[in-house]
């Protein structure tokens, strides 16, 4: 494709783009419709809290088999096959008279999200595969799913309030259908790939049993009394999965992922990124919100508009992440995470001071920290790979990012808990202060070593790997 963008490849990467920003937006706009949802449906705490962790669980734990199947057919084929599932998800969860068929749409809504998304993300990668609109397309993707995030919290207030809580169900149902209607027209198949093998049978449901003990056990370490069993057992078994799932990688004919790229440096660096990213970012947005309710009294409408910068930082941060894909991506991953420690800094400074203008300004510098840190870390780990590999990395650094949000929330509401909360705001001070350590440290040993491997006379290699 020339390094020109026709009005016909602008419809496929924003087609593209959509199919994630869609799969945010189930989030959100979710998020805002619980109060209402569980006073219809009769569901107390304990499973309402299902319908927003169901779908992170499916989600998180197929990224990574749902990616290596968009490797061995058709890619265009299996984002159709994921739209379609979101879309069936969706009508069963608009058409629901009980908790029960509520939860199962949102359990068939997690699936299709953990197919569409690598599959729509490979897609992307190969279909703008020079610099310059490699750039404006990873720079687009970030940029949609933090303007799905947006989005869906406005959006979902007002057609609660104006049409009731199914309405957030049967947008979500529009828009599968009107992307799937899209992508056919817009969105060409990708070429045909020589080699392909099989699927690592037993690899993926090692991995994808393990991703989700893990993140089903992360995410209810907060709340105990909701699991089955203890929570801390789910993650320490999905742990032990996950080792065993590199022991087969290692051993295995035709892995999920070959252990030539689990030894990969620039690959495991990205993937690295990206889970420290959201684990400090997406803490950080849930401590927010319990200061502001807990310690500043504010309601829900207020506590969302000190929310708000953050996404809208997200925004602007994608648009320019052009220009950090254009320097060595150990620079860009160091200068987001960097951000993102300065920020959870000033999160800690304007806890301890009260202040909801200081909440509000810090929030929006880790939104700004998160957008350079994901678009360089994306845009890194789909490079480290070839183009027959683009759906197993699309799906490794996205299960990254889900894993360090699930563990990043779990761990650092527990230290905020265990320092204590009641009453004071020492907890979530000392939270913040965790977060903006183990972000800074990243990005310390990330400059720290493309410092030390430039050498005069050694021009670097822009936008590849780690920098080097």
């Amino acid at each position: 494709m020339p390094d020109t963008v026709s009005w016909r490849a602008f419809g496929s990467m924003a087609t593209l783009c959509t199919a994630q920003a869609l799969e945010v937006l189930g989030v959100t706009v979710v998020i805002v419709a619980l109060p209402v949802v569980g006073a219809d449906l009769g569901l107390r705490d304990a499973r309402l809290q299902l319908v927003v962790s169901l779908y992170a669980v499916l989600y998180g734990g197929l990224l990574l088999t749902a990616g290596r199947v968009a490797d061995l057919v058709e890619r265009r084929t299996v984002l159709a096959a994921g739209l379609g599932v979101t879309l069936v998800g969706a009508v069963l969860c608009a058409t629901a008279t009980s908790g029960t068929v509520l939860l199962a749409g949102r359990a068939v809504q997690g699936l299709g999200g953990a197919i569409v998304t690598p599959a729509a993300l490979s897609l992307l990668t190969s279909a703008f595969p020079t610099d310059r609109l490699r750039r404006v397309a990873v720079s687009a993707w970030t940029a949609s799913a933090a303007g799905g995030g947006a989005l869906g919290f406005g959006l979902g207030g007002l057609l609660v309030a104006a049409a009731g809580w199914r309405a957030v169900f049967w947008l979500l149902a529009g828009v599968s259908a009107a992307v799937l209607a899209a992508l056919w027209w817009l969105v060409p198949a990708d070429p045909p790939r020589a080699g392909r093998r099989g699927l690592d049978v037993p690899g993926s449901l090692t991995a994808t049993a393990g991703l989700v003990l893990l993140v089903w056990g992360a995410g209810l370490v907060g709340d105990p009394r909701a699991a089955p069993v203890p929570p801390v057992l789910a993650v320490v078994a999905g742990c032990l999965l996950l080792g065993a799932f590199v022991v087969l990688q290692r051993r295995g004919s035709a892995p999920l992922i070959a252990w030539s790229e689990l030894t990969n440096g620039a690959f495991m660096t990205a993937n690295g990124v990206a889970f420290v990213n959201t684990a400090t970012t997406a803490a950080s947005g849930t401590l927010v919100a319990l200061v502001a309710a807990r310690s500043l009294d504010l309601d829900p409408r207020a506590s969302g508009l000190v929310l708000l910068p953050f996404s809208l930082a997200v925004v602007a941060g994608s648009a320019t992440g052009g220009w950090w894909l254009r320097r060595p991506a150990a620079l860009g991953m160091s200068a987001g995470l960097g951000t993102v420690a300065v920020a959870m800094l000033a999160l800690a400074g304007a806890t301890a001071a009260r202040s909801v203008a200081g909440l509000a300004g810090a929030v929006a510098l880790a939104g700004l920290g998160l957008s350079w840190a994901a678009v360089t870390s994306t845009s890194a780990a789909t490079l480290a790979l070839p183009h027959d590999r683009q759906g197993v990395a699309s799906g490794a650094v996205n299960t990254a990012a889900q894993v360090g949000t699930a563990l990043g929330v779990a761990v650092l509401v527990a230290v905020a808990a265990a320092v204590g909360v009641e009453g004071r705001v020492t907890g979530y001070v000392a939270a913040f202060l965790a977060a903006g350590t183990l972000a800074g440290a990243v990005a310390a040993v990330l400059f720290l070593r493309r410092a030390d491997r430039v050498r005069p006379g050694v021009p670097a290699r822009p936008g590849r790997g780690t920098g080097t």
